[in-house]
C-alpha cells in the first residue's frame, strides 16, 4: 500500500515479516485498520489511475521495476486469495472446521 496510496512503508523486510507482529489482538487491530484504509483506497481508484505504470525497486527481485497499475492491483487482490488458501489448507490441516469462504456468500450484497 506505500505504493498504491502512500502508506508508511514497512521497516521489516519480506522475508522477516511472519514475525512482525507477535501479539495477536495487535495483529488483529491492524488488519482491521488496514483493511478500513484498503476500502478507502480501492474506492477512489479510477480508470486515469489504473492507466499509469508504476517504477520502483523490487526487494524481492533486488532490481528495479515497471509496470501498470491494472497489472498491480490485479495482483495486490489476486495475491490475498493466494494467503487465504493457505490459512484454510493450515485451518483444516490441524483439524478446524472453516465457515463458508465463498465470496457471493461472504460479501454482502446491494438489494434492490
Amino acid at each position: 500500500m506505500s505504493r498504491f496510496d502512500g502508506w508508511e512503508r514497512p521497516a521489516t523486510p519480506i522475508k522477516e515479516s511472519g514475525h512482525m507482529l507477535v501479539d495477536y489482538a495487535e495483529l488483529c487491530a491492524r488488519r482491521i485498520e488496514a483493511d478500513a484504509g484498503i476500502e478507502d483506497w480501492a474506492a477512489r481508484v479510477d480508470d486515469a489511475y489504473l492507466g499509469r505504470d508504476l517504477t520502483w525497486f523490487s526487494g524481492a527481485a533486488q532490481r528495479e521495476v515497471s509496470a501498470p497499475y491494472r497489472l498491480l492491483v490485479t495482483h495486490f487482490f489476486n495475491h490475498q486469495t493466494h494467503h487465504r488458501g493457505q490459512a484454510h489448507a493450515l485451518i483444516t490441516g490441524a483439524g478446524e472446521r472453516t465457515e463458508d469462504t465463498d465470496l457471493f456468500l461472504v460479501v454482502p450484497q446491494p438489494i434492490g
